[in-house]
């Protein structure tokens, strides 16, 4: 497991959510990314998009007045038996 990490402070949507999709598309499974955003929709977008696509949302910190770090860990993928 190897942790990163993606600043996207003073980005607006759509940016800090197209930026944590492609930088999670890089990571293989296990890995940790930690995504630090100052605008407060990403606190509600990057977990619910992390979620629909099967990653674990480990932990949603405030640290600072407007501020928050986001982490997030990809999974496995799924496995698909052939004839199912």
């Amino acid at each position: 497991m190897t942790k990163y990490s993606l600043d996207v402070t003073g980005e607006i949507c759509p940016y800090p959510l197209m930026l944590t999709k492609q930088k999670m598309g890089k990571l293989t499974a296990g890995d940790q990314l930690v995504v630090i955003v100052d605008y407060a929709k990403s606190v509600e977008d990057i977990p619910r998009w992390a979620k629909e696509e099967g990653y674990a949302v480990l932990a949603i910190s405030e640290v600072g007045r407007t501020q928050w770090e986001i982490v997030l860990e990809k999974g496995q993928p799924a496995v698909v038996e052939e004839g199912k």
